[in-house]
Parts: structure tokens; C-alpha cells; sequence
């Protein structure tokens, strides 16, 4: 094998494919990146067995075919930092070895076993969605944050996908409260599985940078795969049971605060340096927002707003009411709720593709 392509090129698509590579493994293969010159292209491929990052870099000048697996972190580090000119990567087949030159410098690299290397998954095998990049990445940053990515409970460290023929749904939990929004989306059947977090933080990171790209997902009964802009990505499914997430969804309500997202974001970011444990009180003064520890002493944040329906005064985490404000760009945001405790609910005014569903803390006396 011996191929030349532009530093630039060649960085940029080996950090997406880096992200699938094993970090702690007992197979020495999975710490590899596997490079196959392919007609007019430069096939490199991770994997760590729960992810697979596979990648097309168009156009380099190939000289000889072949198929290598080289150490992958040593190799993306190495063309990281080379000048940004021409890289010429060859293979001596007498030292089994590979040769990177570029200008003025040179290195080279051990040979990794190719016939030890995992194929990548079929990533057209299964229900195909079509959605918008935007879209995708949008609906996971508004999800994802109501997740226990370190929980050994599976449906609590992954997110729930719903797809029918023009919606994708997106549902996440951490028993505490409740994401869920939705998008548009292109499909022919109905089909409902569980994505992994670690999956769906690779999905936005990887797939994030064109807003105006259609991914193709395809989902089987083990595996979803995307497809989008020369990279395609696999992930295994988690197999497990979510929960009925729609009986927790309030129908009705008693009361509902509409108040300017800015305003209430500032309130409780100067009311968490007294403490996370809020006391709301809900009236037609507006939402007034009081902590105290004894350690730290007492705060006062009163926020205008438009009020209908009871009063109440209601306790929460402020940490959950930031993470849904901060996932969201409107500037007018509603509160409703129905009993101290009882799952209030938050979302943008005018929009029920977004619900965000918390529950209360007891207030002490």
C-alpha cells in the first residue's frame, strides 16, 4: 500500500474515526484503525465492539492498494501535529512496517494483524429513517441531560427512540423527570428501541457540523447505523424494557406560569451559590424563588411573569429546571403544575413538539 493525501483531510477524518477506538481492551486489535485504499477513495475504520466509526476520505493519490491496521492512537497523533502539506503513508513489506512522511519529517509504525480486524456491521440492514442533521442533534442536546450514563439500570443510560412514518420521537429518564421531543422525520414502518448515551453524545459530535444534511439511520434488531457526509456510525442497541413514560405526563393542570427564560436562568444561577434546594412560591406577583442553608444564609429572587390558575409553592432541584432552560433557545418558557407534589411540567410557549416533565422536592417546615 502507499497513498498521499493532505494533512488536513487525513486529521480531520481520523478524529471522528478515533472516537470509536478501544480504550481499555483485552484485544490489542480493537486499539487500532484500520486503513483500506478503495477506488477513488481512503477507507479508515474503529471500533471498540459497542461502537464503529467508519470513514471515506475522498480523492488522495493512491499508488499501490492494500489493507492496513495500524496503532490507532499513535497514527492519529502523529498526523495531528505534522505540517499542513502532503502525507505520503507507505507500507515496506520487508520490515512489516508502515513509513509516514511529510516535508521534513518521518515516522514509523508497527503493522497490527488486518485479518484480526472486526468487519464493520451491514449499516443499510434494518428500518430506515431519514431525518435532518440539525434536527437529530437538537432533540438529543433536549434529551440527553435527563440520562444516568453510568446506571447499571439500562433504560436509565440510554435514550428511547419511537419512529413513525413522519415523526421521531426521542424519550429519556432518570426516574426523577422526563424529556421527551419531537422531530420530523421519513420512514415506512413504526419501530421503538433503546440508544445507548455514549451513542447518542458520538451521534451529535460526529454528525453535527452541517445543518442542512439529511442522515439516513438505519435500525435492526441489535444495531442502529447512520449515514451522513463520507462517515457512517454503528452502535449496538440496549436491550431492555423503558418505562410507560406517557402515564407520567400530566393531563390537566391548576396552575400556569409563563415567565422570560433569561430572567429565570439568572435568578437561579445566583440563587445555587446559596443552594440547589429552591422554594418557588407561584402567585399573580410572578414566581418567587427563596433558598437558605445554614452555612451559607438565605436568598430572594422574584421573577415577573403571567400567572393563571392557583397559587401553590412548590420545592425542585434548580439544577433540573437549568438543564431545560439552558437546552432550549425561546425566550418565553411556561411552568405548569397541578400539587406540591405532583410532576410539574416546562416548555417553550407555543411549542408541543418539547415536553420536559419534573418532579418536586418535599419542602421541609
Amino acid at each position: 500500500m502507499k497513498f498521499i493525501c493532505s494533512q488536513e483531510d487525513l486529521s480531520r477524518y481520523l478524529q471522528i474515526v478515533a472516537r470509536a477506538i478501544a480504550v481499555k481492551s483485552t484485544l490489542p486489535i480493537l486499539t487500532g484503525i484500520l486503513l483500506e485504499t478503495k477506488d477513488d477513495y481512503l477507507r479508515c475504520v474503529a471500533t471498540d465492539l459497542e461502537i464503529a466509526v467508519e470513514v471515506h476520505i475522498p480523492n488522495p493519490q493512491i499508488e499501490r492498494e492494500g489493507v492496513i491496521v495500524l496503532p490507532g492512537k499513535t497514527f492519529v497523533e502523529i498526523i495531528k501535529h505534522l505540517p499542513p502539506t502532503a502525507v505520503t503513508v507507505e507500507m515496506d513489506e520487508v520490515a512489516k512496517a508502515v513509513s509516514i512522511t511529510c516535508r521534513h519529517s518521518s515516522y514509523q509504525l508497527p503493522l497490527l494483524p488486518v485479518e484480526e480486524f472486526p468487519s464493520f456491521p451491514d449499516y443499510q440492514n434494518g428500518t430506515k429513517i431519514e431525518v435532518n442533521n440539525e434536527n437529530l442533534k437538537e432533540a438529543i442536546k433536549q434529551t440527553i441531560y435527563a440520562t444516568l450514563a453510568e446506571d447499571p439500570r439500562p433504560f436509565l443510560s440510554s435514550i428511547l427512540w419511537e419512529s413513525e412514518p413522519d415523526r421521531l420521537r426521542l424519550v429519556a429518564t432518570d426516574v426523577n423527570r422526563l424529556a421527551v421531543k419531537d422531530i420530523s422525520s421519513k420512514s415506512d414502518t413504526q419501530k421503538t428501541v433503546l440508544v445507548p448515551v455514549r451513542a447518542m453524545r458520538e451521534i451529535a459530535n460526529i454528525f453535527g457540523n452541517n445543518p442542512e444534511e439529511t442522515l439516513d439511520i438505519f435500525i435492526g434488531e441489535k444495531l442502529i447505523s447512520i449515514n451522513g457526509a463520507g462517515v457512517n456510525f454503528a452502535s449496538r442497541l440496549v436491550e431492555a424494557q423503558f418505562p410507560r413514560y406517557e402515564q407520567v405526563v400530566p393531563k390537566e393542570f391548576k396552575g400556569e406560569l409563563s415567565l422570560n427564560r433569561s430572567l429565570l436562568i439568572e435568578a437561579l444561577e445566583r440563587t445555587s451559590l446559596v443552594s440547589n434546594s429552591i422554594r418557588m412560591n407561584i402567585s399573580a406577583k410572578g414566581a418567587v424563588i427563596t433558598a437558605k442553608e445554614p452555612d451559607k444564609g438565605k436568598s430572594y429572587e422574584e421573577i415577573p411573569a403571567d400567572f393563571s390558575g392557583q397559587e401553590i409553592e412548590i420545592g425542585f432541584n434548580l439544577r433540573f429546571l437549568l438543564d431545560f432552560l439552558k437546552a432550549v433557545d425561546s425566550e418565553e418558557v411556561v411552568f405548569k403544575y397541578t400539587e406540591e407534589q405532583k410532576p410539574a411540567l416546562l416548555q417553550i410557549n407555543g411549542n408541543n413538539d418539547y415536553l420536559y416533565i419534573v418532579m418536586p422536592l418535599k419542602l421541609a417546615n
